[in-house]
């Protein structure tokens, strides 16, 4: 079995009292997630990830507040 999962940087900074942090979700089998939150680094969200699944394969795609928007602009010219 190999695990999907995601850890994206989230951007919480613009509403008052937010602060910017590092999300996990993890996909099991079709149509079940998990979310796991408030990671201070993604290095941090990953060795959660392993710790609570270990033994097992992983695909992690990681995705930073700057990975994400440029690829929404990119999106946004190629409309």
């Amino acid at each position: 079995m190999t695990l999907k999962a995601y850890i994206f940087e989230m951007e919480y900074s613009c509403s008052p009292g937010g602060i910017d942090c590092w999300e996990l979700e993890t996909r099991e089998n079709l149509g079940c997630s998990i979310n796991h939150g408030e990671f201070k680094t993604a290095g941090e969200a990953l060795n959660y990830l392993l710790t609570i699944y270990p033994g097992i394969q992983h695909e992690v795609d990681i995705i930073s507040l700057e990975a994400y928007n440029n690829l929404m602009e990119r999106e946004e010219t190629n409309v």
